[in-house]
């Protein structure tokens, strides 16, 4: 981490405890907390971002920021070639190009870092369906334990909170190390993280006999894919959509959260999955243990798995 960086953070987290109690966002963000005015420069010129911050005291919410260094390296940062959609374009390349971006650093009431345990995935204000497809809003992935304490957003990035628990009237601000960026779609996610079965899972999902079999799940919202990792393909194709079907599910999203010991779920394809644990705290799905979890997407969620099933 940048020296200085670090050294202004250590003296700010000393002096938290001089920090008048109950200032609004406003105050709080432009009197002591000089090192996120980047990011929090682009809230105040949202209007629908700065008018919920400022209404916080009715509408209680808890809102991840991060640091100016990494926020401008984060707005240089070209679109990956092939991105699709404005938002995924805004994701990458400043979080000023869309106010939609702004509702996926809050979350609905006040959530101190005592209350995360483990692993656990959290609604955002990010409810846009013309670009997440996710019902009721995109989620984050938070974990906390003794030694980690970070969020995961898409195409596995994670940015580690190094000031939690910044109280301001009606919210809580966790200080991050890396901007948050909504989940790619599940194409461009495939594409970024080289997940060859992801691509023959669409190809099959637009040729598919009824969209009751495998609906086309570019398009389908709250979907989970099971995909099977690089070197497990060889020679099998899943391009077919009586073979892909068997690795996606169509409903609640299956976070690793709800992949316990004990539960099933059927496949668009007709295949009944059930899960089992080993004492190590694996995951396995049919037999097959799960390498990779919780990539999130736009729409939804993949997991990597070891092998077809």
């Amino acid at each position: 981490m940048y020296r200085y960086v670090a050294l202004s953070l250590a003296m700010a987290a000393t002096s938290m405890a001089q920090i008048p109690t109950n200032l609004t966002f406003h105050e709080l963000t432009t009197q002591y907390l000089p090192f996120i005015s980047l990011n929090t420069a682009y809230i105040f010129n949202d209007t629908r971002a700065s008018q919920q911050l400022a209404n916080a005291v009715d509408n209680p919410v808890t809102i991840f920021l991060s640091l100016n260094t990494p926020f401008q390296q984060f707005e240089a940062t070209p679109p990956p070639s092939g991105a699709a959609g404005q938002i995924e374009a805004a994701s990458v390349t400043s979080a000023a190009l869309n106010s939609d971006l702004f509702q996926y650093l809050q979350l609905d009431g006040l959530h101190r870092s005592t209350s995360f345990n483990g692993t656990s995935f959290m609604r955002t204000r990010f409810n846009d369906t013309q670009y997440e497809h996710v019902t009721g809003g995109q989620n984050i992935e938070v974990f906390r334990n003794e030694t980690a304490f970070y969020v995961g957003t898409g195409i596995g990035f994670k940015s580690n909170v190094l000031i939690p628990d910044l109280d301001f009237a009606g919210g809580i601000i966790h200080i991050v190390d890396h901007p948050m960026a909504p989940p790619y779609s599940l194409g461009n996610t495939g594409t970024v993280l080289s997940i060859d079965a992801i691509a023959g899972i669409i190809q099959a999902s637009e040729k598919g006999p009824s969209p009751s079999f495998l609906p086309n799940i570019q398009n389908s919202g709250d979907v989970t894919v099971f995909a099977p990792q690089n070197s497990a393909l060889n020679n099998m194709s899943i391009a077919s959509p009586q073979i892909a079907g068997n690795f996606v599910v169509s409903g609640p999203v299956l976070y690793s959260t709800a992949l316990t010991a004990g539960t099933n779920f059927l496949t668009t394809g007709k295949t009944k999955l059930f899960v089992t644990t080993n004492a190590s705290g694996a995951i396995f799905v049919n037999g097959s243990r799960i390498i990779e979890s919780d990539i999130l997407t736009a729409n939804g969620v993949v997991h990597v798995i070891e092998s077809p099933f």
